[in-house]
């Protein structure tokens, strides 16, 4: 078995490579509209705004924005994402081709700045050290124009918690896929382990961890990065964050 643990398990090409088939499937792409959808009815952007997708991927979000005349910049970390995603715009028209940078989302500047900002299917939390997260948050925050906003989407602890299962299996495209979650450090952490038996019998392996934040705790990393009002969602689609929520969405906005 092919087994791979780093401490920047972010920044190791190999699971992205591994694994993007898988997260990024048919299912998730086709389900990008009706997320983008939701991110303009919590929202409301003036066509032709200025967004930032941080952490874009293979640009799900940003081809989708893109279409509908938002001029779009999309960043990550991973070069064969952003390649895909370009390609993805080669066949659109030439005015739904969003601009792709590759850059460490901690280390992103710029002097022209956003109508409002995403951090979608979980792109914040990856770091060890908490101030990281900060940092990161503090950068867009910098990089929005007065009155932008920065909507984050993630899973939310009091959601995991609630519907917790320690292992689940499940197939895609002919792969067997095992899936393996542990919450530590008193649920601060969520540690994943994931393996897949690929079309050709071999099997494959990662262990990786993320910060799990609750509305709470989400809300205080925003307001010290300096944004001024903060509302939280159970989802895309609006709806409130309780019991029954799905996700953990919040909509933060800077005067």
């Amino acid at each position: 078995m092919d087994s791979q643990k780093t401490p920047d398990w972010w920044s190791d090409g190999r699971f992205w490579d591994d694994f993007g088939p898988l997260m990024f499937d048919s299912e998730r792409w086709a389900n990008a509209k009706s997320d983008v959808d939701g991110i303009i009815s919590l929202t409301a952007p003036l066509p032709a705004s200025r967004i930032l997708d941080v952490g874009c991927g293979p640009g799900r979000h940003s081809l989708e924005l893109a279409r509908l005349g938002f001029q779009v910049t999309g960043i990550d970390i991973h070069k064969p994402y952003l390649e895909e995603a370009k390609n993805h715009s080669i066949t659109e028209k030439p005015e739904y081709l969003p601009e792709f940078i590759r850059c460490d989302m901690r280390e992103y500047t710029t002097d022209n700045p956003y109508a409002g900002a995403l951090s979608l299917f979980q792109s914040l939390g990856y770091f060890d050290d908490p101030s990281e997260d900060l940092e990161v948050c503090r950068r867009i925050h910098e990089a929005l124009e007065p009155g932008g906003w920065f909507l984050i989407e993630m899973d939310g602890k009091e959601a995991t918690a609630a519907n917790f299962e320690e292992r689940t299996w499940l197939e895609r495209d002919g792969r067997i896929i095992l899936l393996e979650y542990e919450a530590e450090a008193a649920w601060t952490r969520l540690r994943n382990r994931w393996l897949f038996r690929d079309n050709d019998g071999s099997w494959h392996e990662y262990e990786f961890s993320y910060r799990l934040f609750s509305a709470e705790e989400l809300g205080l990393l925003l307001e010290k990065a300096g944004f001024e009002t903060i509302e939280f969602f159970g989802a895309l689609d609006g709806r409130p964050y309780d019991q029954n929520a799905e996700r953990l969405v919040a909509l933060a906005g800077r005067s």
